[in-house]
């Protein structure tokens, strides 16, 4: 049996590595998913009040909000506001209707309001609209092959790593002739 310093070393080196890729797999897929998840902000709100017309409780059409994350660069033409729902201030249970009582923008992020009675409403109650909408990050990896490049990295990680690993012990076990 040798039990010189080279087998020694080997056998360290597997755990090393084997430990070392365990730890580190974690923050390779989380990463990868950091690029290639979009973000969604949930109950952002408009102060109706900002909005309203000579006519009391009445929604002055020609004012525009704009939401927190709105596409500018890049994401203007790829990658515009997607899944979207809007809701009147009565704790967001009532659905507004695009188009009847609203118009989105999703290259810009700007929310025009209808005067219909469903906004009215809003004045009704705490004067917000919540809208809830899904958007890219900055660092969000647009292109299709790009996104699967980056999510194949974690899983091709760790069959290095477990290569590696299984390769040393594999070493280590010839040098003590069980192989």
């Amino acid at each position: 049996m040798p039990t010189n310093l080279g087998t020694t070393g080997k056998l360290i080196l597997a755990f090393v590595t084997l430990l070392l890729g365990a730890v580190l797999i974690g923050t390779v897929a989380s990463e990868g998913l950091n690029k290639t998840d979009k973000l969604q902000e949930v109950d952002e709100y408009f102060d109706m009040s900002l909005a309203t017309n000579a006519t009391p409780g009445e929604v002055n059409t020609s004012y525009a909000f704009t939401v927190a994350y709105s596409p500018s660069g890049w994401k203007v033409a790829d990658c515009p506001i997607s899944s979207y729902t809007i809701a009147n201030g009565t704790g967001g249970v009532t659905e507004l209707t695009e188009t009847t009582d609203y118009v989105l923008t999703t290259t810009t992020g700007d929310v025009s309001f209808l005067n219909t009675e469903e906004v009215n409403q809003t004045f009704a109650s705490d004067n917000k609209t919540y809208i809830t909408y899904t958007y890219c990050g900055d660092d969000y990896m647009n292109l299709g092959w790009g996104r699967t490049a980056i999510n194949l990295v974690a899983g091709f990680f760790a069959l290095a790593v477990l290569l590696i690993s299984v390769g040393l012990f594999f070493s280590v076990a010839k040098d003590f002739g069980i192989f």
